[in-house]
């Protein structure tokens, strides 16, 4: 298995969109972890990391475009998915959704939604623009608190 993970996002990486550079400028909840955040931020390694993507809202809608002009009924959910990859390397994969139907909306509307796999317990959503909101019970600090449910976020910007 530690061979696996590696591989699949060397291979993925290679194969990627788009990769976007992303800076944490704010937070929700890190003062539960302690008052040094740019401290909490580099422990964590996501004061700067990246996502790859591995579709980008251009590439969906020139798919729709095509699919209406053969007469195809145009999805209005679009389903992908990108990677977080922390600063030490660390991949997060996530499952995606863009609620988008070609026929109305413009390439601005709706941000991406993103869900962690396989434990469903981190939460990211980016916008057109590349501004984001990261959540995540952050279980560096929490390992002994089993029945911790609360989430904690990351506020930034990536480009």
């Amino acid at each position: 298995m530690k061979f696996l993970i590696p591989f699949i996002l060397f291979s993925s990486l290679a194969f990627s969109k788009e990769i976007l550079d992303c800076n944490t400028n704010s937070h929700i909840g890190l003062n539960f972890f302690g008052k040094d955040y740019e401290k909490i931020l580099s422990y964590l390694h996501l004061k700067e990391f990246k996502i790859r993507l591995s579709r980008n809202r251009s590439d969906i809608i020139l798919q729709e475009k095509n699919n209406l002009n053969k007469n195809h009924s145009p999805k209005t959910s679009h389903f992908f998915e990108i990677v977080i990859i922390k600063s030490s390397g660390y991949p997060i994969p996530m499952q995606c959704s863009w609620v988008y139907d070609v026929r109305f909306s413009n390439i601005e509307d709706k941000n991406f939604n993103c869900i962690s796999l396989p434990e469903n317990d981190k939460v990211l959503s980016l916008d057109f623009n590349g501004n984001f909101m990261y959540s995540s019970k952050f279980e560096e600090f929490t390992r002994n608190e089993s029945n911790n449910k609360t989430l904690h976020s990351l506020i930034g910007k990536c480009k």
